[in-house]
């Protein structure tokens, strides 16, 4: 998977960079409060004049009629709207003609710069030309009640349409808020002036005009709906005295009217089928009880049941009879025999009452079919009544709905003749009555204190801006770098294994980032063996350990993408940091093109292992030895070139045989190849090592080269134990441990020739 990137993103890198990179922090964070502050310093004082109007939505009960005009509706919707009315143009123009704004300085942008402001949204910021008298451009201080001329309502001659009125109506409307308060029906005028008393005055001016706009136009409603109301009620007058004397004419001519004006054969008509309807109930009633009666006297126990349904006094006494008989039979049944004179006493009293009972039945049963028949009689003599008016109601059904309608038409014409002359003396009499369906619940003080700009709250801003910006330029720094940086980095972009960081060093003065001689680099960790680079030298040593089978001899090559990266320097302190754990090491270089290593460790050296390659002369003859160490190391040739030295002598057969022999012989070999993508002598070598460290120079290997160089192995990319990142800063190594001794500048000591 390729990464584009800066490298993967985790809360613990993202956390140890903004920790490494306060003090960019806190100057950013700083630099940009400074310059807000300073910049608010530089702006304009401004005022805000503030007056309150009321909705007032209910009836104004001035009279006892109802106004004309509409009264303004308390919903959302109307205050909306009035709040745009608040906001009009028409109201900016007025009141810029009331208070002569059009001579203010303030209200007259003749800069490129002003300009740019309004643009911009922050004209209430604009610097005043010149400076202002509070009363020198508002000199209005009129009232509803004070106002004969009308000045306030726009009664004058409104001014002439130009580019400049234009503007200015303009600049004055960026000026003006106008808000509901809350959920209320309070509405806010807010004005924005470089002076207090002008932003107060001009606020209640706002009120002013919009309440005498508000009386002026029901007025001018109520006027005009009096003239219209005139007009109509004499039409409507004679509308009515035609219809009445129609209705009156069609009653003449039918006579056939009672006292209220209604047809006789309608009444009688409708007082008929109540009746019917009423003897058809009563009917149906009668028969079901009688049916009901002979259907229960026809079954088995009829009698019973009978009696139960019947609502009769004389069958619940003669019930009671035949029941106390029936429990004195019982409680006799207990003390004599069925034989016996009580028992045959009490026997002939049951049988009376039972008789008494069915004869009473009987009785009841022909009274129910009595009402029943003559209910019917009733029905059938109220369905003839009924057929017969109906014949005669249809030879006036014409005449009734000819006099309905009339009637409707002379009922309508009276009603709206009625509503009409209301609403005409309603008008006539509040004309000049008229009130405002609002209210100044609240004038405009002069401002005591500015309204802008906030200075505190723009520094507040500025602050947490700066941090912001801050944190986001040390997260960039942190995780825009193209090359190779992090942990995650290795195991995302590249793939492989990480294995640890080591610290930069330099060569530029005495000790650890401070600089270390040549010879001094390359044995670091015998002369600072608590430092934190011999620390990263014996994680690199613990890993590779971790990753090889113990019991076996094994090579370790070291290579980089690109020269210059310090793959030399890691391989020899790795190898002299085995060497003091007792084995037997050798270093060798690889590097048959620069012998960077060679030229540090053996400047006296006389053969090398291109030497022996080349002559056949066996390699342990060009083996040095360390007795202080105990490390050997295999120079890469000697001082003086050979003609007939090539590259492709690595591949050959007596390399081969040469590493067999010499693992034989050694516990660890640690080889320091050349860089992978220059040539393809690390290739080579890669067939006879182990175990692979690819080296990366922190934040400056890009992660495609090194990505490609690590493809460059081939199959033997699956010898690569990890990558380790060199040269990297001290604030950025994720272990941190004591520094120890600063380091000195110890002579150079050659090695000496192993024997």
């Amino acid at each position: 998977m390729e990464d584009s990137g800066g490298g993967a993103f985790s809360l613990e890198r993202a956390f140890n960079a903004v920790r490494r990179r306060l003090p960019l922090i806190g100057a950013v964070t700083t630099a940009v409060t400074v310059a807000a502050a300073a910049f608010s310093m530089t702006l304009p004082n401004r005022y805000d004049g503030v007056a309150v109007v009321q909705i007032d939505p209910r009836k104004k009960s001035i009279s006892q009629f109802e106004g004309v005009v509409e009264d303004l509706k308390g919903d959302s919707a109307s205050i909306d709207s009035e709040v745009e009315v608040l906001s009009s143009r028409a109201i900016a123009l007025k009141v810029i003609d009331v208070l002569n704004l059009r001579d203010d300085p303030e209200f007259r942008p003749q800069s490129t710069v002003r300009y740019v402001f309004r643009l911009l949204g922050l004209s209430g910021y604009l610097p005043a030309e010149q400076p202002l008298e509070p009363s020198q451009h508002i000199k209005s201080e009129r009232r509803l009640d004070q106002d004969p001329n009308g000045t306030l309502v726009g009664r004058n001659q409104p001014g002439e349409a130009t580019p400049e009125r234009d503007e200015l109506a303009t600049l004055f409307q960026e000026r003006l808020k106008v808000s509901r308060v809350r959920m209320t029906l309070l509405l806010e005028i807010k004005f924005t002036a470089g002076d207090p008393v002008k932003a107060a005055r001009i606020a209640n001016t706002i009120a002013e005009i919009y309440l005498a706009n508000n009386l002026a136009s029901k007025k001018q409603a109520s006027g005009f709906a009096t003239d219209l109301l005139e007009g109509k009620l004499a039409e409507m007058q004679q509308r009515v005295a035609e219809a009445e004397r129609k209705v009156a004419m069609f009653k003449s001519d039918n006579n056939i009217f009672d006292s209220e004006g209604n047809i006789l054969s309608e009444k009688e008509l409708a007082r008929l089928m109540e009746q019917t309807v009423a003897a058809r109930n009563t009917t149906a009633e009668a028969k079901a009880k009688y049916e009901n009666a002979q259907r229960l006297a026809a079954t088995a126990g009829g009698t019973a049941t009978i009696a139960e349904v019947l609502d009769s006094n004389t069958i619940r006494l003669v019930k009671e009879s035949v029941s106390v008989a029936r429990k004195r039979e019982a409680e006799l049944a207990t003390r004599y025999g069925h034989r016996h004179p009580e028992m045959q006493k009490v026997r002939a009293e049951i049988a009376e009452a039972e008789s008494q009972l069915a004869v009473e039945i009987e009785r009841q049963v022909a009274n129910l079919r009595n009402e029943y028949v003559v209910a019917e009689r009733r029905e059938m003599q109220l369905r003839q009544s009924l057929t017969t008016l109906k014949e005669q109601e249809a030879a006036t059904k014409e005449a009734s709905v000819k006099l309905s309608e009339l009637q409707r038409e002379a009922l309508t014409s009276k009603q709206l003749y009625e509503s009409l002359l209301g609403r005409y003396k309603q008008t006539s009499e509040t004309q000049d009555l008229q009130l405002p369906d609002a209210r100044i619940v609240e004038q405009a003080d002069v401002p005591l204190h500015p309204s802008s700009p906030k200075r505190k709250q723009i520094v507040l801003i500025a602050l947490i801006a700066g941090f912001g910006l801050g944190m986001m330029l040390a997260l960039g720094l942190e995780f825009a770098t193209p090359g190779v940086s992090h942990p995650d980095d290795v195991e995302r972009s590249l793939e492989v294994a990480y294995i640890a960081s080591v610290p930069a060093i330099s060569i530029e003065g005495p000790g650890l980032h401070g600089g270390v001689d040549p010879l001094r680099s390359i044995r670091l960790v015998l002369a600072e063996p608590r430092g934190i680079f011999a620390e990263s030298v014996r994680g690199i040593r613990r890993e590779l350990d971790m990753r090889h089978r113990a019991g076996m001899s094994r090579v370790v090559m070291l290579a980089s993408s690109l020269p210059g990266e310090g793959a030399d320097i890691i391989a020899s302190n790795l190898a002299h940091h085995y060497a003091l754990t007792g084995q037997r090491v050798l270093l060798i270089d690889g590097d048959l093109r620069r012998a960077a290593l060679t030229r540090k460790l053996a400047p006296q050296r006389t053969r090398g292992l291109l030497d022996a390659l080349v002559h056949g002369m066996p390699v342990e003859s060009a083996i040095l030895h360390d007795t202080a160490s105990d490390l050997y190391f295999l120079p890469a040739m000697s001082p003086t070139p050979l003609e007939t030295a090539r590259p492709e002598m690595l591949a050959s057969r007596r390399m081969a045989e040469t590493m067999q022999r010499l693992t034989q012989q050694f516990d660890i070999i640690v080889i320091d190849a050349p860089p992978l993508l220059p040539v393809v002598d690390a290739r080579i070598l890669a067939d006879y090592a182990d175990q692979i460290v690819f080296v990366t120079t922190w934040r400056q290997t890009p992660k495609q080269l090194a990505k490609r160089a690590l493809q460059s192995l081939g199959f033997n990319h699956a010898k690569v134990a990890g990558v380790v990142m060199n040269k990297v800063a001290q604030h950025a190594l994720e272990d941190s441990y004591a520094l120890g001794t600063r380091m000195g500048s110890p002579a150079p000591r050659r090695l000496a020739r192993a024997a």
